[in-house]
This record gives C-alpha cells, sequence and structure tokens, in this order.
C-alpha cells in the first residue's frame, strides 16, 4: 500500500482520536462489564466470563477502532455497542473452547444472541439450551440488550443493521463450525463453499473470513455516520468479507500457531508452510487494500487496515522464524504509515 502525505495524516488523525475519543469510553466500559461478570452464580461461567475479559481485552480495544467511522455525536454510542458485541463473542468464543457432546449444535444455539444484538427489541431467547449450564445471571442478557439499546441510537442504524445481523449470523456460524472442526474441516469447508466468495480464496480461507467480526464492527460504525445507505453497508460488507476478515483471522493464528500447536486447537495456517503463508497473506492484503479504494471512507478503512497489520506484527508469537516471512512480506506491503501504528502500539503496551 503507497502512502502520501494525506494518508499519513489521516492516519495521525485516527489515531488521535482513537486515543482521545475511543480508548477511554472502552476502558469505561470493560470495567462494566467485569463487575457483571463477577456476579455470575454458576462458577463455571463467571470463571470463563471473566477469563474472556481478562485475557481478550485487547480484540475489544482493537475492534472499537472502527468508532472512526462514526459521526462524532454517534461515535461514543457506536462503541459502547461494539465493546457489548465483542464482550459477547469473546465470551462465546471462550464457552465453545470447553469439550461438549455436541459443539456445532450448542454454538450454533449460542450465537443466535449475535443476531438479537442487532435487531433492537428482539426478546431474549434460550441461547444456553444446548450448553450444560444456563445460571449466567443475564449476563448474555444484558450485553444483547446493551447492543440492541445502543445500535438504536445511530443515525443510520435502519439502512445498515439489516446487513449488519447477516454478518453477525455469518461470524457466529463461522465460530461454531471453526469450534466443531477438531481435526477434520470436512464439514466446515463445505459450509464455507456454501458462503460464496471470489474464487481466488479458498474455503478455509473463506471460513477463517466468516469467523472474523470485523464486518459487523464496520458496519456497526457506518450506522453512526447519516449518510451511511444500504448499498454502501452491502459494499462494506464485501470489502470486508472475506478478504479483511480473513486477513485478521489468519493473522491471529499466525501469531498463535505454537500455541495452539501444542494444545491442539483448530489453526487456519498450520497447512501452510511459512512461504505459502508468506504468499497468500500478500495476496490476500493487496485484495483488501484494492476492496477499500471505493469507499466512501477510504482513507478512515486504509488507516484501520493498516492498524490491524501492526496490531498482529508486534505481538511475540510474529517473531518466531515461520512468522518471519509472511511480516517481512506484510511489512513490506504496508508501507511507511505502518511505523506511525507501530510506535503507538508499542506505547500502548508499556502503558
Amino acid at each position: 500500500m503507497l502512502s502520501t502525505g494525506k494518508e499519513s495524516l489521516s492516519v495521525l488523525a485516527a489515531l488521535s482520536v482513537y486515543r482521545a475519543g475511543i480508548l477511554p469510553v472502552v476502558k469505561a466500559e470493560l470495567g462494566r462489564w467485569r463487575e457483571v461478570a463477577a456476579r455470575i452464580p454458576d462458577p463455571s461461567l463467571r470463571r470463563h466470563a471473566e477469563e474472556a475479559l481478562n485475557e481478550k481485552s485487547g480484540n475489544v480495544e482493537a475492534t472499537a477502532v472502527f468508532g472512526l467511522l462514526a459521526a462524532r455525536r454517534s461515535r461514543a454510542a457506536a462503541v459502547r455497542a461494539m465493546v457489548s458485541l465483542q464482550v459477547a463473542i469473546d465470551y462465546l468464543d471462550t464457552l465453545g473452547e470447553q469439550p461438549l457432546e455436541d459443539p456445532l449444535a450448542s454454538g450454533l444455539q449460542l450465537h443466535g444472541a449475535l443476531a438479537a444484538s442487532l435487531t433492537p427489541g428482539a426478546p431474549p431467547a434460550l441461547w444456553y439450551a444446548k450448553y450444560p449450564s444456563d445460571d449466567d445471571g443475564g449476563y448474555l442478557e444484558h450485553l444483547v440488550a446493551s447492543c440492541q439499546g445502543e445500535v438504536a441510537t445511530l443515525p443510520s442504524h435502519p439502512t445498515v443493521l439489516p446487513t449488519a445481523r447477516r454478518a453477525a449470523i455469518r461470524c457466529g456460524e463461522g465460530q461454531s463450525h471453526t469450534h466443531a472442526a477438531a481435526g477434520s474441516d470436512e464439514r466446515l469447508e463445505a459450509w464455507a463453499s456454501a458462503q460464496g466468495g471470489p474464487a481466488v480464496f479458498s474455503p478455509r480461507e473463506i471460513a477463517a473470513g466468516a469467523s472474523s467480526s470485523v464486518a459487523v464492527h464496520a458496519l456497526i460504525g457506518a450506522a453512526g455516520d447519516p449518510r451511511t445507505g444500504a448499498f454502501e453497508a452491502e459494499a462494506i460488507d464485501r470489502a470486508y468479507f472475506p478478504a479483511i476478515g480473513a486477513l485478521t483471522v489468519l493473522l491471529d493464528d499466525l501469531v498463535d500457531l505454537e500455541e495452539d500447536t501444542g494444545a491442539g486447537g483448530h489453526s487456519y495456517v498450520d497447512r501452510y508452510s511459512s512461504a505459502e503463508a508468506a504468499d497468500r497473506l500478500g495476496l490476500i492484503f493487496a485484495i483488501a487494500a484494492a476492496s477499500l479504494r471505493h469507499l466512501r471512507h477510504r482513507r478512515r478503512h486504509q488507516a484501520i487496515l493498516t492498524g490491524v497489520i501492526a496490531y498482529y506484527l508486534g505481538a511475540p508469537g510474529a517473531q518466531t522464524p515461520f512468522a518471519a516471512p509472511p511480516r517481512e512480506r506484510l511489512l513490506a506491503a504496508a508501507g511507511p504509515d505502518l511505523r506511525l501504528i507501530s510506535a503507538f502500539l508499542k506505547l500502548r503496551r508499556r502503558g
């Protein structure tokens, strides 16, 4: 991605808004949800909820960057909706990692909460019906209701939420199929093949893109802009699925490869050689960058994409010998703006 002076200024402006206007909201919301999680009656569910909040809070901070797409007056509400949704996604992800008799059925039932989160007025459902315990003290219901309430205040929610809801369903199904794969990807790949997508993507890459939440968050941010119409919402979803979603999941699995391999967890990059991973990530990044060029807020989307690269390449797992070729390929492709965001993230990690 070539950088110009305007792109660099856009990155600097985005970092300023993120630090001053988004992170404080995220921190306050995470504190609030930690208090709610601490009151969950069931000790197992309470442990899983607190584990997700403590170990995956970086996901919440990262996805809140899509608040940059919202108008200033709607930004706080959009960020609060994103936090509620991502906390729910991380919680359900943690539940999906537990040994279950029918992980796919359980996962699909639980992830029904995501579609409800983007359906203002939708009543609670039996999301735990296929999970061993359900005494969460209303935790998941509160997360859903919080997201519903916030998105209902966003100016373009009537035109954007149908697309966002479809993306949330896709994300929930992708997460559920990923957890249920358990060493055999046949059912996962069959489901992924039915999702559509350009032929350049393998079924596994489409599945990776589907299981990402970035399209949903981008659409929530877009709903906070009064100028966003249904056509633009569809264009945003096409830009983020499968390319940008796949990039985030593949990078996440790249930096966690040694940990996932040791634990026997599912990985979307374990079938690549290091050189193949570099080729595929480089190609997907090029497709992702090209997909943003015709969006109305192109520079904001590009700054976010560059931030995604910086976020993962700054992780310890990106420094392994296996990750070196993909890292170098993406560093070269992302351009000099990556240094600005990397420096910001290093300060955040130290702080």
